[in-house]
């Protein structure tokens, strides 16, 4: 069994949209349904170009069944992070593939062009997602202690019927620093930006006092 079949199988063996991976993202998981009919699509295709390399099809053949799974996915009807993070798996397929037409094909299928700067591209993409969030969303932000990036929480969802239940211990981006978040009530959905969650502490069991005492205990281990 040759390379290319075996990083197909394990790719396929991968849980690509649990909670995990949509956090290692910094993002909210989507709907369970949704993401259940992501994982199939994918696992569809990966089924069919392992059968079709251990049946040694040519590399247009390999790539007609790409282009074939590829346009059976609903873009439209996905948010931005959503089409990013399974573009970002096409990608990979594509990179274990090493069928040169199949990385210009979703160069101009993600970009509208056959030839770019791919840091660049990628870098405007996540400006213009960026802008746009800031204009649909309301954000809390708070400043980091240590190097004052600004750690951004988009509210996507509101219900004034959720009470603030957590601290939550928050970590930058930048800097690693530890940081202590209150994002209030109210708040049924978010996503976030420059920090990753590290602790919850529920406020049934801690006060303000007790929250920045367990922050300087996190500080301490590290």
């Amino acid at each position: 069994m040759n390379n290319r079949i075996l990083t197909l199988e394990k790719l396929k063996d991968k849980e690509k949209f649990s909670n995990e991976e949509w956090e290692s993202r910094g993002l909210n998981p989507s709907e369970k349904s949704l993401c259940i009919s992501l994982e199939n699509s994918l696992n569809d295709l990966l089924t069919n170009l392992i059968f079709a390399n251990n049946t040694k099809k040519s590399d247009k053949e390999i790539e007609d069944i790409f282009d074939l799974h590829y346009k059976e996915i609903k873009f439209d009807e996905l948010d931005t992070e959503e089409r990013e993070f399974v573009m970002d798996y096409f990608d990979e397929i594509a990179e274990i593939l090493k069928i040169d037409s199949l990385n210009e094909k979703l160069n101009f299928w993600a970009y509208g062009t056959e030839t770019y700067n791919h840091e660049e591209a990628v870098r405007k993409a996540s400006e213009e997602v960026l802008a746009e969030e800031k204009k649909r969303h309301e954000i809390l932000s708070i400043e980091c202690q240590k190097c004052k990036t600004q750690l951004e929480t988009f509210i996507l969802q509101r219900d004034n019927e959720i009470p603030s239940f957590e601290f939550d211990i928050i970590k930058c981006v930048k800097c690693s620093e530890l940081n202590i978040l209150d994002k209030g009530c109210g708040i049924k959905r978010y996503r976030f930006l420059n920090y990753e969650l590290i602790e919850e502490l529920p406020k049934e069991e801690y006060d303000l006092s007790k929250a920045l005492l367990r922050l300087e205990q996190l500080k301490n281990k590290e």
